[in-house]
C-alpha cells in the first residue's frame, strides 16, 4: 500500500553509523577530485570559458553585493553579515525552490506543514508566522504582500529558480533602508539577464510522487540596445499518500490521506531593458491540496485546498549622472489573491449523516508604489544615500463565508498608506576603517510613525582580515490579517489593538582568509524583541488570535568556512549555536540550539560532470504542546553535467539519501503537533539551449 511506503514517524537522534554514512557520502565526492589540477571552466549561460586557476581566493570570495546598502559594494565592506548563492551552486546542488537555497545557509532552517514552507533564522520561527520577519525582494522589488506580509519561498514563490542569477542574504535588522519586514534580514533574488542567454532554453524534469515540471525561456540583447528575457513554467505534483496517526480510525480512512498532497503552479516572468529603463512583469498561480485536516476540517476531503495568485509590473530607471552621482527610481503595481476552501462537518446540526459544508477564505489585495534614491560621493571619504518610498495599499479585502447555504462570517475592506524617507552615509574615517550609519522614518496611516537607525564600524587591518561591529533596530507593523481576520468564531478572532513589534541587535563579525583557498567567518550576536506578535489560543473561548507578548531574547555564535580550488572543487561549512528565551524564561518553540551544514562540489570529469553534496544537522526542537521534535541529519546528493553535448545539461538528484525519518513542529492550525517529513526522493532534469 503506497500510504505505508510514505508513512513518516518522529525523528530519531542521528546515531554514529548514520553520521559516518553521511560523512562518507560527502567524502565520496572527494574521491573523484582530479589529481591533475585541471580547472573547471565555462559559463553554461553564456558558453564562455573562465580559467579558475587565474582567479585568487579574494576575487572569488570577496564578491560584490547590492542589497546591504542599495548600491554595489564589496561584501567585506557591507554593514552586515552577508551570504551569496550563485546560479552555478543552484544547479550543482539541485536546489528546487528558494526554500531549498535558504535551508543550506548559515543560521537558517526551514519547516514545512504540507502547504507552505516557513523560514527560521537565528533560532526564531514561531508558529503562525508566514515569514513576515524577512523582507523578500526580486531585483529590489518587494514581494511580501499587503495582507499577510508573506515572504513566499516554496512553490508559490513568483520566480522559477532556474531564472536566478544569485541570491543575496543580508542578515540583521535592515529597517533603516527597507522599513517593515526587514526584521531579521533581507533576501534579494537577482535574476538572469537576457544578454547572457543569447537564445532559447528549454528545461524538463521528473521527480518522485509523480512530479513534473517544464520551462521555456528566451533571452537576447539586440543591436539597438534592447534586452529581452521571457520565460514560462508549469509544474504539477500528485504528491504522496500520507499516514497521520492522529486520524488512525476507520471513520477517517485509518489515518491515510489518499491523493491529498497535490501541488501545481504556472508562472511567467519577463524583463525588457533599454538603456537606463527596465520593465519587469511576473506572475504565479499556485494550488495546493491540504492533507493534514487543518483548522478542524474533514480529514481526507478533496475540497481542502488553497490557491495563491501573485503578479506585479515594475518600471525602473537607473542612471549615472557622473562618476560620483547616480539616481534611481521605480514605480510599480502589485496584486495578491488568496482563496482557501475548508470542508467541515457539523454533527450538532445533523448527526447522521453529519451536515457538511465548505468554508471559504477570499482575500484580494492590490497596491501601487514609488521609490526614488540619490547616491553621491562627497569629499572623497563620504558616500551619501538619500531616498524616499511610498506605498498605497488601496485594496485590502478579506472575506470569509460558508457555501451552500451562504453565510457571511467576514466582509472586511480596508486601505493603508505608508510613506518613508531614509538617509545613509558611508564615511571612510581612515584607510581600512569605515563608519556606515543610516536612519529611516516610516509613517503609517493606521498607527503612526516609527524610526529605525543602523550603525556599523568596519575595519580591515590587513588585506585578508575584516572586523565588523554592528548595531541596528527594526520593526514589523502588524498586518491586516493579524489585526482584523475572523471567521465568525469558528477558529479565529480579530485583535485590532495590536502594536508593532521591534528588535534591537548587536553583532560582531570576524572574517579571515586562510592560505590561498579558504575564508573563515565567526559572528556573535545578541538581540531583544519587544511587543512580539504571536498567534495563540485564547483559553476563554478556544479561538486562535494574535497578541503582543512578552519580550524574547537570543544570543548566538555562527562560524563558517568557505573554500574554492583551481581544479573546480568548492564548498562551505557552517556551525551555529543559538539560544532563545522569553522574558519569563520559557524557551520558544521550533528553536533548535544547534545547526550544522556542509556543502561540497567536486569535479568528476574535467569540466563536464560535477557532484554536489550537502548535509544538514538540525538540533532538537520543542513543539507547541511541549513535545520534542528530535534532532535530525539529512544528506542530499546531485550529479550535474553541463554541455554533455552542445547545449545540453543534465542532472540527477537524491534528496534525504539515507531515508532518515524526521519531523517538524507545526502551528496551532494543525491537529498534528509534530509533522513527519519526506523520506528519500529523486529528481532527473534536462536543460537544452539553442
Amino acid at each position: 500500500m503506497e500510504a505505508l511506503k510514505s508513512r513518516r514517524i518522529p525523528g530519531r537522534p542521528p546515531c554514529l553509523a548514520q553520521r559516518v554514512l553521511a560523512g562518507a557520502a560527502i567524502g565520496f565526492l572527494c574521491l573523484f577530485w582530479p589529481a591533475d589540477g585541471s580547472a573547471a571552466k565555462g559559463d553554461p549561460a553564456t558558453g564562455t570559458t573562465l580559467d579558475l586557476t587565474e582567479m585568487s581566493l579574494e576575487s572569488l570570495m570577496n564578491v560584490s553585493v547590492y542589497s546591504a546598502s542599495k548600491y554595489e559594494q564589496k561584501a567585506t565592506e557591507a554593514p552586515s553579515s552577508v551570504s551569496v548563492v550563485t546560479a552555478e551552486e543552484i544547479r550543482k546542488y539541485g536546489y528546487r525552490t528558494l526554500a531549498d537555497i535558504l535551508n543550506s545557509l548559515r543560521s537558517f532552517y526551514v519547516t514545512y506543514d504540507r502547504n507552505y514552507n516557513y523560514i527560521g533564522v537565528r533560532g526564531f520561527a514561531p508558529p503562525g508566522d508566514f515569514n513576515t520577519r524577512l523582507l523578500l525582494l526580486v531585483d529590489g522589488h518587494r514581494i511580501n504582500d499587503g495582507i499577510y506580509d508573506t515572504a513566499a519561498v516554496g512553490t508559490e514563490f513568483i520566480l522559477d529558480v532556474d531564472l536566478i542569477d544569485r541570491v543575496e542574504v543580508i542578515r540583521g535588522p535592515s529597517s533603516s533602508l527597507y522599513g517593515s519586514n526587514a526584521f531579521f534580514g533581507v533576501i534579494n533574488v537577482i535574476t538572469r539577464r537576457g544578454k547572457e542567454l543569447k537564445g532559447t532554453e528549454v528545461s524538463g524534469e521528473a521527480a518522485s510522487f509523480r512530479t513534473f515540471k517544464g520551462r521555456a525561456t528566451y533571452g537576447n540583447r539586440f543591436g539597438n540596445g534592447l534586452e529581452v528575457l521571457l520565460s514560462g513554467t508549469a509544474f504539477r505534483s500528485e504528491g504522496q499518500d500520507l499516514f497521520f496517526p492522529e486520524f488512525n480510525d476507520p471513520t477517517t480512512n485509518n489515518g491515510v490521506a489518499e491523493k491529498r498532497d497535490g501541488d501545481k503552479f504556472r508562472s511567467f516572468f519577463s524583463t525588457l531593458a533599454y538603456h537606463d529603463f527596465t520593465f519587469q512583469a511576473a506572475y504565479v498561480s499556485r494550488e495546493k491540496t491540504i492533507p493534514t485536516g487543518s483548522y478542524g476540517t474533514e480529514f481526507n476531503d478533496p475540497r481542502n485546498r488553497t490557491v495563491d495568485d501573485r503578479y506585479y509590473a515594475d518600471l525602473k530607471y537607473d542612471h549615472d549622472i557622473d562618476e560620483k552621482t547616480s539616481i534611481a527610481a521605480r514605480v510599480y503595481y502589485d496584486w495578491y489573491g488568496y482563496r482557501g476552501d475548508y470542508a467541515f462537518s457539523d454533527n450538532a446540526i445533523n448527526p447522521v449523516p453529519p451536515f457538511r459544508f465548505v468554508n471559504k477564505d477570499d482575500t484580494r489585495n492590490a497596491w501601487w508604489g514609488a521609490e526614488a534614491k540619490l547616491t553621491r560621493r562627497m569629499l572623497e571619504t563620504h558616500r551619501l544615500t538619500v531616498g524616499m518610498e511610498y506605498r498605497d495599499y488601496f485594496r485590502q479585502d478579506q472575506r470569509n463565508f460558508d457555501e451552500n447555504p451562504f453565510t457571511s462570517r467576514l466582509d472586511d475592506m480596508r486601505s493603508t498608506r505608508v510613506w518613508a524617507i531614509y538617509l545613509q552615509d558611508e564615511f571612510e574615517i581612515a584607510k581600512g576603517l569605515i563608519l556606515n550609519a543610516g536612519v529611516r522614518h516610516d509613517q503609517y496611516s493606521t498607527f503612526g510613525g516609527t524610526t529605525s537607525p543602523r550603525v556599523a564600524l568596519i575595519y580591515n587591518p590587513r588585506p585578508k582580515t575584516t572586523l565588523k561591529l554592528l548595531y541596528g533596530t527594526a520593526f514589523r507593523a502588524p498586518d491586516v490579517f493579524e489585526m482584523f481576520y475572523t471567521d465568525g468564531g469558528a477558529t479565529q478572532k480579530a485583535n485590532p489593538a495590536l502594536r508593532s513589534e521591534k528588535i534591537r541587535t548587536v553583532e560582531g563579525v570576524v572574517e579571515q582568509s586562510v592560505g590561498d583557498h579558504l575564508r573563515f567567518l565567526a559572528a556573535g550576536y545578541y538581540y531583544k524583541i519587544t511587543d512580539l506578535i504571536t498567534q495563540e489560543t485564547d483559553p476563554a473561548d478556544g479561538l486562535l488570535m494574535y497578541d503582543n507578548e512578552e519580550a524574547v531574547y537570543a544570543r548566538g555564535v555562527e562560524t563558517g568556512l568557505n573554500g574554492r580550488w583551481a581544479n573546480g572543487m568548492e564548498g562551505r561549512a557552517s556551525y551555529t549555536y543559538q539560544k532563545t528565551w522569553s522574558e519569563i524564561g520559557i524557551k520558544p518553540v521550533n528553536s533548535p540550539r544547534h545547526l550544522a551544514k556542509l556543502n561540497l562540489i567536486a569535479p568528476l570529469f574535467a569540466e563536464k560532470v560535477f557532484a554536489g553534496g550537502e548535509s544538514r544537522y538540525v538540533g532538537k526542537r520543542t513543539s507547541l504542546q511541549g513535545d520534542t521534535a528530535r534532532a535530525y541529519y539529512v544528506v542530499n546528493l546531485t550529479l550535474y553535467g553541463r554541455n554533455l553535448v552542445a547545449g545540453l545539461d543534465a542532472s540527477a538528484s537524491v534528496y534525504n539519501l539515507f531515508d532518515y525519518r524526521y519531523s517538524d513542529p507545526t502551528g496551532n492550525k494543525n491537529p498534528e503537533d509534530i509533522l513527519s517529513q519526506d523520506g528519500r526522493s529523486f529528481r532527473a532534469k534536462l536543460t537544452y539551449r539553442f
